[in-house]
């Protein structure tokens, strides 16, 4: 049963490895036929894509030394040529006693090294879930180019334990951060984003989404019937019915593209989030749309490899090269969180 819909079911056929609509017909108008159902879709694949994969140069960086002071975003000092003060403001914050304490954000995406070091002590296991794999350990899947390190990047942006001589900070560094792995498979269907956004909303209060239809200026595209219902029953219902926080990154199309054109970005439900760089300059990546509701911090003009953001990175590793609005958003759900806990 479907936990959004109250007479809703979801049928998967494992006879059938891959979408197939014809060999599925009959067993949609068998369903039809049943005076019982009301409606009877089968679910389509279509195309996720994740945002803001630009490489910054490679560096060279000792593990035991931490990150934090190259962590312009939290406190910018000048560091790669920035403007000084230009940052989250989350110091005073931080000072104040607010560092994310009580509040749980979901990372969907393509996982999460919950093993990292500088993770595991503030992972929440409980409220995480691979819908790429239908299993509770959302772990990304090996690959030899480290391209589903995406997740782990963004949860450390927001979680990532401080005073550890691990890596970085993350905005709010005491909150818990939940894995949603649904980014990894070959297709994406409207019931496992529905199924992700709508993973246990009264445990998760921030849903964090770095990812959205492919950027090419042309594509026009967002969430299907099941995930917008998903979605509104959130907000609605969701967090002891103060409403679950969904934050989503605009998109990286550049002055190619709209974010206008993205269902998610430019929905009522979401909180659409855009990029600056560490000079204030808007990143050269960013979409225009009325949409956009506040802009944080990521790299975009600059060869300067200490101008991306520093974060975790698969296997216990540190990076300075995340980037894009995929980096943007989760600085965002950070600031909700340490908001959150005030």
């Amino acid at each position: 049963q479907l936990p959004f819909l109250d007479t809703g079911y979801f049928f998967y056929h494992n006879g059938i490895a891959k979408a197939r609509r014809r060999r599925s017909l009959q067993h949609k108008l068998h369903l039809e036929k049943d005076s019982r159902v009301r409606k009877a879709v089968q679910q389509e694949g279509f195309s996720r894509r994740k945002r803001g994969y630009r490489d910054i140069n490679d560096i060279d960086i000792n593990m035991n030394d931490p990150l934090f002071t190259k962590q312009w975003y939290l406190i910018n000092t000048g560091q790669a040529d920035g403007t000084p003060g230009l940052d989250l403001n989350v110091a005073e914050a931080w000072e104040l006693g607010y560092t994310g304490k009580g509040v749980t954000i979901g990372i969907m995406d393509d996982g999460i090294d919950y093993l990292h070091p500088d993770l595991a002590s503030n992972y929440n296991a409980k409220a995480s879930y691979d819908f790429s794999s239908n299993d509770p350990y959302p772990y990304p899947r090996y690959t030899d180019d480290w391209f589903n390190s995406h997740g782990t990047r963004c949860a450390g942006e927001v979680s990532a334990a401080a005073n550890n001589n691990i890596c970085g900070v993350g905005v709010a560094y005491n909150s818990k951060v939940a894995g949603i792995r649904m980014l990894d498979q070959p297709f994406m269907t409207d019931i496992i984003e529905a199924s992700s956004i709508s993973h246990m909303p009264q445990v998760i209060d921030i849903y964090s989404a770095s990812w959205g239809p492919t950027d090419n200026g042309k594509t026009v595209d967002g969430p299907r019937e099941l995930t917008l219902q998903a979605m509104a029953d959130g907000v609605n219902k969701g967090r002891g019915g103060k409403g679950s926080i969904y934050v989503w990154a605009s998109g990286d199309g550049g002055s190619y593209d709209d974010c206008n054109c993205d269902g998610y970005a430019s929905s009522m439900w979401t909180i659409s989030i855009n990029s600056a760089i560490n000079d204030g300059r808007t990143a050269l990546y960013d979409e225009s749309c009325s949409s956009t509701l506040a802009s944080t911090f990521s790299n975009g003009r600059k060869r300067n490899p200490e101008a991306g953001v520093a974060t975790t990175d698969l296997y216990g590793n540190c990076t300075l090269r995340h980037s894009g609005t995929s980096a943007a958003a989760p600085e965002a759900a950070g600031v909700f969180a340490l908001a959150l806990e005030a």
